[in-house]
């Protein structure tokens, strides 16, 4: 029975992979309408808009221009222009609610960031293809596109599903082509690895410490004499240094060719923007970012963050698989060097996120991580499939593995943004909060909820800008109380309540405190994110 099961999924593997994409892709555009935008959003498009509009890229120079401009495209494309509003967020937001609700506008936002889902479905299925064969493809494209992470930053106007699509690119293109240095592909790692640095200034940071990683286990398992290793970085220079060329030239495309004074420099350099962009991602880095996890707040994460972020918010049977996956491309006997991209990716990007950032808000900030999963989880269930003592055992978990994603994935829709499974229980504001969780997708709902009650006014924590009357229609709003529920009715967003934001105070707790909502009953939940409470 396997055989012929395989024998299909080898087959069609392409075909199969397509139709696995177009069904995510499907599910990804069925967010659209039920969430409000997310706390980011708004800004990036703003950010987009300008670059667009004016040709210049001036609101904030923090995060990189592609994602943000193609997040602007289709809007622009459809008539949308910027507000003239001085701050990104503002302006955001007027863009959005131009023509009264801001669900065209926002679709059309979200549907820039589409591309890049596809991209790294491509790069998931090709990588696995060259590393494992076509049947392991195909599973790894199906892991991912059901994986509800993925799903839910591939239908936002943020930045991470590009970072991810693109940083995958240029990985993938570079062990290509450290395998076969070939001109074509000096020149595609080049530009892939531009690509990747104007969607997200992480890759600055994930690309060297993810080659080192590949560098070390290149040299335990590889064992190559010195001098030979020697020889071969010396033969790849010529085309090394070509590929940093066409990377410095897209980055510079990126920035609309712009020259200017910039820090670092003491004179005009090509891309200022750029360099004022790192900068800036330097300060935030020093400052440190108001933070959460399980039960505690501070500003400079720790290091533990990460990989417990994932452990509750990654299907079980997808990290079980890809762990699996893991170990087995780390041993170069059962998937040879080329495995070594995956363990290397993950451990790359997770050891320097744990210990050399101090900026840990969300799983989104290491969300290629879930790609390197995906191909190793792929590859894990074919080899456990075909060479396990006991393949018919074998065959049955996997197949058991496979069909929980999916019922787990299907199951999640449309909240992909507040997934969790089965460790957090039903509280999963006790592991995390913010993007994982609430980052403001659920004010749209919360509106047409009190509506449906007649709330004629509310006590609400607002969590982002904007006037959630002008903007969703909300009933008179007044200061949520600290000390307890007012008479009628309470909306609480969980991040601003988890971090101890009140109207603009903080309140510092120990960890096991527990604000007033979280001991209040009854309590309705409105989407996954904000707690309804009728106070007496």
């Amino acid at each position: 029975m396997w055989p012929k099961i395989e024998s299909v999924l080898d087959r069609y593997a392409g075909w199969i992979a397509i139709v696995l994409v177009l069904i995510a892709s499907a599910r990804i555009v069925a967010t659209y309408d039920p969430l409000s935008h997310t706390i980011d959003e708004p800004a990036h498009i703003a950010c987009g808009m300008e670059w667009l509009e004016k040709h210049t890229y001036t609101f904030e120079a923090q995060h990189p221009p592609l994602t943000r401009v193609m997040s602007a495209l289709v809007p622009w494309i459809s008539g949308s222009r910027g507000h003239g509003e001085k701050g990104m967020y503002e302006d955001g937001i007027a863009i959005l609610f131009a023509n009264g609700g801001e669900e065209k506008i926002l679709s059309r936002a979200r549907l820039g960031i589409l591309p890049f889902f596809w991209i790294a479905c491509w790069v998931t299925f090709a990588c696995t293809r060259w590393i494992a064969g076509a049947a392991s493809a195909v599973v790894s494209v199906f892991l991912l596109s059901m994986t509800p992470g993925m799903l839910a930053h591939a239908g936002l106007a943020t930045t991470d599903m590009g970072l991810t699509a693109m940083l995958w690119l240029a990985l993938y293109t570079g062990w290509r082509w450290i395998e076969t240095p070939t001109t074509l592909g000096t020149c595609a790692f080049g530009a892939a690895t531009g690509a990747a640095i104007l969607a997200k200034f992480s890759t600055f940071a994930f690309l060297p410490a993810i080659a080192l990683f590949g560098l070390l286990f290149w040299f335990f398992w590889q064992r190559e004499s010195f001098p030979s290793t020697v020889a071969r970085v010396r033969a790849r220079l010529p085309q090394f240094g070509i590929a940093v060329g066409v990377s410095l030239f897209v980055v510079w495309a990126g920035y609309l060719f712009s020259f200017g004074s910039a820090p670092y420099f003491p004179f005009s350099v090509p891309a200022p923007e750029l360099f004022r962009g790192i900068e800036e991602v330097s300060k935030h880095d020093k400052l440190g970012h108001l933070t959460y996890l399980m039960g505690s707040v501070n500003t400079v994460g720790w290091p533990s963050f990460f990989v417990i972020a994932l452990g509750v918010k990654t299907p079980l049977a997808v990290l079980a698989l890809g762990l699996a996956g893991f170990g087995l491309m780390l041993v170069r006997k059962f998937f040879g060097p080329r495995g070594w991209i995956v363990p290397s990716t993950i451990l790359g990007i997770l050891v320097f996120s744990s210990f050399f950032s101090q900026i840990k808000i969300g799983t989104r900030h290491v969300l290629p991580v879930l790609v390197g999963l995906a191909i190793a989880g792929g590859g894990a269930s074919i080899w456990l499939c075909r060479r396990v003592n006991g393949a018919r055992t074998a065959q049955a978990a996997v197949a058991i593995l496979l069909v929980t994603v999916g019922v787990n994935s299907i199951a999640a829709h449309p909240d992909y943004i507040a997934y969790f499974n089965a460790i957090a229980g039903s509280q999963p504001q006790e592991f995390l909060i913010d993007s994982d969780l609430d980052w403001g997708q659920d004010t749209k709902r919360l509106a047409r909820r009190l509506k449906e009650v007649g709330a004629t006014e509310v006590y609400y924590n607002q969590f982002g800008a904007g006037d959630p009357r002008k903007m969703y229609g909300f009933p008179p709003i007044k200061p949520l109380d600290v000390n307890g529920p007012k008479p009628g009715w309470n909306a609480v967003n969980i991040t601003p309540m988890k971090l101890g934001l009140w109207q603009g105070a903080r309140y510092a707790y120990d960890p096991g405190f527990h604000f007033w909502p979280e001991q209040t009953a009854p309590v309705e939940r409105v989407g996954r994110g904000i707690l309804l409470i009728e106070g007496r």
